[in-house]
């Protein structure tokens, strides 16, 4: 894969604490003498003012963080100014509801800010002065952001829902990076409806494909299937298209691969030849991450139960019948008190990495495959455990999903906020003026 899957779904998060400073990069900036001498009103919000000076103050900022590189003129003056309207109605807001900014806060953020520039706090004021930059106004700031940042959080953490449908849509888009440099061992069942096929053949072949996948999802032999239905060459061959490149096949198979582990039956497919259902036998290349998964069964005394004496005296005696033969599911039936697994003989299907607790997952990777483990204890009671089958899975799918998640949440977050930002400039005053003096601000 050309590239990585940690990196497809990347966002950017203003940072609400300052940024590095980058003080030596403002041999320009304007003395403080100077600011001092601009304390008009700048802007009216609600009951509060906004000084030309601390318009000023923030412009020096902005130019010396991230933030406002690239910016001159009335840009800079202007996302100066609009970050004060917006902290000030954060403030505000932040004190009709009881929300504050301990002192200790602020000082820990401000330490943190110059270390970030190579200094302390005794050598860290003396920059700022150099550079132009007001501590005071720098502190002040870094309560605001503080504030903004507690707001944030109270307004869209956890509030906000992510669709699965919204996750494979996003996946969908990104599929050529994802399945960039892969190849596939697939089976193919196609029912046809080329082009110019009317309303009435398209939704009878939709439906057939819709069930000739049912059936094979729901453990019928795929081949048998696409020998039988199939309407492609390969039917004959249990409908296996051998092993194929992702830029070699339609875009609409490598979307739905890019969401597919090996063994997945794919959702029907609709391109212009009509309807496909896919099977993933293998993948190979690309740089998909895997991890070892263990079918594991097992069967449980619980120390809850029983006392601790009573419940190894019984594991031991379970153990000695599974040495002397006895079948493992039919004991797990009649006497594992795990009532999630018991009924299946103690399957408790596929276990990842850090699924199971620490004793029952070192037990598990360390055992032989096909043999039944000595009795060992957890915090549940005594186990015995079988390992049936070991897999190196594809791990990439679900770390895949997993970022795509956050990054549609943390997108729908910033939606919110800003949706919220913007009902309280709404319902604000907020008179933008500049009378007399520093007519360069080019204040609106």
């Amino acid at each position: 894969m050309a590239t990585n899957s940690t990196q497809l779904f990347t966002t950017t998060w203003r940072n609400y604490l300052p940024a590095a400073l980058l003080l030596g990069a403002l041999a320009s900036a304007m003395p403080l003498a100077q600011a001092e001498a601009l304390d008009q009103i700048a802007v009216v919000v609600n009951s509060d003012v906004i000084l030309a000076s601390e318009v000023q103050q923030r412009m020096q900022m902005l130019r010396a963080s991230k933030a406002g590189r690239g910016l001159a003129g009335a840009d800079l003056t202007r996302a100066a100014i609009d970050e004060l309207v917006t902290e000030r109605l954060q403030a505000q807001y932040a004190k009709e509801n009881g929300i504050n900014v301990d002192d200790a806060m602020v000082d820990q953020a401000m330490e943190s800010i110059a270390r970030q520039n190579g200094m302390t706090m005794r050598t860290f004021p003396a920059a700022l002065q150099k550079a132009g930059i007001s501590m005071e106004a720098l502190r002040e700031q870094t309560r605001r952001k503080i504030t903004a940042d507690s707001l944030r959080k109270q307004m869209g953490g956890g509030k906000v829902a992510v669709s699965d449908q919204e996750v494979n849509d996003l996946i969908a888009s990104q599929s050529q990076k994802i399945t960039a440099g892969e190849r596939y061992h697939l089976q193919h069942i196609l029912v046809v409806a080329p082009n110019g096929a009317t309303i009435e053949q398209v939704n009878a072949a939709r439906i057939k494909a819709e069930d000739l996948r049912k059936r094979v999802a729901n453990g019928e032999d795929f081949s048998s299937v696409a020998k039988q239905f199939s309407d492609n060459n390969a039917a004959n061959k249990g409908g296996d298209l051998g092993w194929q490149a992702a830029d070699a096949l339609p875009s609409s198979f490598v979307r739905a691969l890019s969401l597919m582990q090996v063994g997945d039956i794919s959702p029907v497919v609709r391109d212009p030849n009509g309807f496909h259902v896919l099977k993933l036998l293998e993948r190979e290349g690309g740089k998909r991450a895997t991890a070892s998964e263990s079918r594991v069964r097992h069967i449980l005394i619980s120390t809850q139960k029983y006392s601790p004496a009573e419940a190894k005296q019984k594991i031991d005696a379970l153990y000695e019948q599974l040495q002397a033969g006895a079948d493992f599911a039919q004991l797990a039936k009649a006497n594992s008190d795990d009532p999630g697994s018991a009924t299946r003989g103690g399957d408790l299907g596929w276990a990842k990495a850090g699924q199971m607790v620490a004793a029952f997952e070192q037990t598990m990777n360390n055992q032989t495959l096909n043999t039944v483990s000595q009795p060992f204890q957890t915090q549940f009671g005594w186990h015995i455990l079988e390992v049936l089958e070991r897999k190196q899975a594809d791990q990439s799918t679900d770390q895949i999903r997993e970022k795509a998640t956050n990054y549609l949440g943390g997108r729908k977050e910033e939606e919110q906020y800003k949706a919220w930002l913007q009902s309280l400039r709404n319902g604000a005053y907020i008179d933008y003026r500049m009378q007399g003096a520093a007519p360069n601000l080019q204040l609106k």
